[in-house]
């Protein structure tokens, strides 16, 4: 079941002018008389509706999905197959005309542990992609950004229990990961002018530190 990020592109209307360019009602006629038939139509095709207040529209629930009622624009996450449907029923609205939707991000139903099994599975593509973004010019030069976040939301899966995109699941997984890299010495870390950074390790240093430790001790008492 595909979930989408859609957009009902909305321009409402009653007795007078409607609402206008200057994103305000041209009369309270206008605003009962849209609120009225948005709140009926959606009731009659099992929506609840959450009616808004002191400036903020209302908002229908059905399922798994929502829609802010804007008069400019019906706005939420809905079940793809829903999309036309309510796009047809749309269409004969009195106070308003639907004249355009756009369908955006895909929503996928994931669980914090399914999620977390997707970033499992994709493991050494993550990895790989690290230590190419973390690489630098010199090894004096060191990444100071927050890193972890940035590679979170390059990997980050829409989830419809998240859709505030928190994406705390992929920031820990990210950061767990980065850790991982430096206990390994895949990744070196050091105290910077600009706080702590990072870099990918070079060749050599990789293979100083995956040397056994008899033989490190013993380029030690040889110095």
């Amino acid at each position: 079941m595909a979930y989408r990020k859609v957009y009902f592109r909305i321009q409402a209307y009653a007795y007078g002018y409607g609402y206008g360019c200057n994103s305000d009602w041209s009369n309270e006629a206008d605003e009962a008389a849209f609120e009225q038939e948005c709140r009926s139509l959606f009731q009659q095709l099992g929506w609840t509706l959450h009616p808004g207040s002191n400036g903020v529209c209302d908002t229908a629930a059905k399922d798994r999905q929502d829609l802010y009622l804007h008069p400019t624009s019906f706005s939420g996450v809905m079940e793809e197959a829903n999309i036309q449907p309510l796009q047809e029923r749309l269409s004969k609205g009195k106070t308003f005309r639907c004249y355009a939707v756009d369908c955006c991000e895909e929503y996928a139903d994931l669980s914090d542990e399914e999620y977390r099994a997707v970033l499992e599975a994709k493991h050494e593509e993550i990895t790989a992609f690290i230590l190419e973004h973390c690489r630098t010019k010199r090894t004096n030069l060191y990444i100071t950004d927050p890193v972890a976040a940035r590679f979170a939301e390059h990997f980050e899966i829409l989830r419809l229990c998240d859709r505030e995109r928190h994406n705390a699941v992929g920031n820990r997984f990210m950061s767990e990961l980065i850790n991982r890299l430096l206990q390994e010495g895949r990744l070196v870390s050091a105290e910077t002018t600009h706080g702590a950074g990072i870099r990918t390790a070079t060749a050599r240093e990789l293979k100083d530190y995956r040397k056994p430790v008899e033989q490190v001790i013993g380029q030690i008492t040889m110095m």
